[in-house]
C-alpha cells in the first residue's frame, strides 16, 4: 500500500478545512477534479470512506479526521525542522501566526510584541482578529500558531500555555452615577443603555446567563462584533458596556471612560487564555513569543 505522501496530506487537509473539494483546488492553485481522483483513489486503498460527501460540501469521516491529525503532525514537525534549520542562517526569518480577539489588541501590541521585535527583530507575524470559538477553532487546525482568548472553553485539543483571570468589568461614562463607585451590581449596570458584542463573542454569552440567573432582562441598545465600537459607545456617554479591564485600560488612562468592579461571582471567574494545540512540539519561533507575550501581556498577569 502507498504510504500517504505529503502533497496529498496537504491536499486533504485543505479539503477538510474549506469543507469543499472546489475551494481547496482554488486555495492551492489546481483542478478539483486531481483532487478528487486522489481521494477517491486513497480511499480504495484503504478500504474506508475518508470524506462523507454532500451537497452542502463534504467532510472527514473518523478515519478522515486521524489523517487530517496525521497531516497537521507532519506539518508541525516540518515547520519545527526548518525553524530549527534557520537559526543556522545569519538572516533566517521566522513568521509567528497569531490568532486573536480585538480585546487583547491594544496589549498584544503596546505590552508585548512592541519590545519582542526590538529584541528578536528576526521574527515576523501574522496576526488576525477573530472571535472566541473561530480562534480556537485556527489553533486545532493548525491555521494559527498561537490564539489568545478570552474565557474559551478548555478542550483537549488546545494547551494554554498562561492563563490570567479578568473578570468583566462596567464600562462606564466619566460621567455617569456608576463612575465613583468601588462596584456595582449587574442590575444597577443594566438599568443604563447597554452596548454589547454580539452572540459570536464569549462576553456576550457570560453576560446573558448571569442577566438570566437573576430574572434581569438584557435588551441591548446596540449590538456590534466591534469592541473599539463599544468603547466609542461609552466615551460619547451613551451608555456602558462589559468588557474585561485590560480591553478599556488605554482609554481609562486617558480619563476617557471609567471602569468598575461588577459584584457578580459568574462575571469575576473569567479568565484570559494563551492557547495553542495540544501535543505540538514548538518552534524555537513560537515557543519565544508564547513566552515573552505570557511574561509581558497584562492579561496574564491577573
Amino acid at each position: 500500500m502507498d504510504a500517504l505522501d505529503a502533497r496529498f496530506l496537504r491536499e486533504f487537509l485543505c479539503v477538510a478545512q474549506e469543507g469543499s473539494i472546489r475551494r481547496a483546488a482554488q486555495r492551492l492553485g489546481v483542478v478539483p477534479s486531481a483532487i478528487s481522483r486522489k481521494i477517491t483513489a486513497m480511499e480504495n486503498r484503504l478500504g474506508v470512506p475518508l470524506l462523507d460527501r454532500s451537497t452542502q460540501g463534504v467532510r472527514p469521516t473518523e478515519a478522515g479526521k486521524l489523517v487530517c491529525a496525521h497531516a497537521m503532525h507532519m506539518q508541525d514537525e516540518q515547520t519545527f525542522v526548518l525553524d530549527q534549520i534557520g537559526q543556522f542562517r545569519d538572516s533566517g526569518n521566522h513568521l509567528v501566526r497569531i490568532a486573536v480577539g480585538e480585546g487583547f489588541t491594544a496589549d498584544l501590541m503596546q505590552n508585548g510584541l512592541a519590545d519582542l521585535c526590538k529584541l528578536q527583530p528576526h521574527l515576523q507575524f501574522s496576526i488576525d482578529q477573530a472571535g472566541t470559538d473561530e480562534l480556537q477553532r485556527r489553533v486545532i487546525e493548525g491555521e494559527a500558531d498561537i490564539g489568545i482568548a478570552y474565557n474559551p472553553i478548555v478542550t483537549e485539543a488546545t494547551r494554554s500555555l498562561a492563563v490570567g483571570r479578568q473578570p468583566l468589568c462596567a464600562i462606564v461614562p466619566v460621567a455617569s452615577d456608576l463612575a465613583g463607585e468601588a462596584s456595582v451590581t449587574l442590575a444597577e449596570v443594566l438599568r443604563h443603555p447597554v452596548a454589547m458584542l454580539d452572540a459570536r463573542h464569549a462576553i456576550r454569552l457570560l453576560v446573558a446567563r448571569a442577566a438570566s440567573d437573576h430574572g434581569l432582562a438584557l435588551r441591548p441598545h446596540v449590538e456590534t462584533a466591534s469592541i473599539m465600537l463599544l468603547i466609542r459607545y461609552v466615551c460619547a456617554g451613551m451608555g456602558v458596556t462589559f468588557l474585561p479591564r485590560f480591553a478599556a485600560a488605554v482609554q481609562a488612562a486617558r480619563g476617557e471612560l471609567a471602569i468598575v468592579p461588577i459584584d457578580e461571582p459568574s462575571l469575576q471567574q473569567v479568565s484570559a487564555h494563551l492557547m495553542i494545540r495540544a501535543r505540538r512540539r514548538l518552534p524555537k519561533s513560537v515557543d519565544l513569543t508564547a513566552s515573552f507575550l505570557s511574561d509581558r501581556m497584562v492579561a496574564f498577569s491577573g
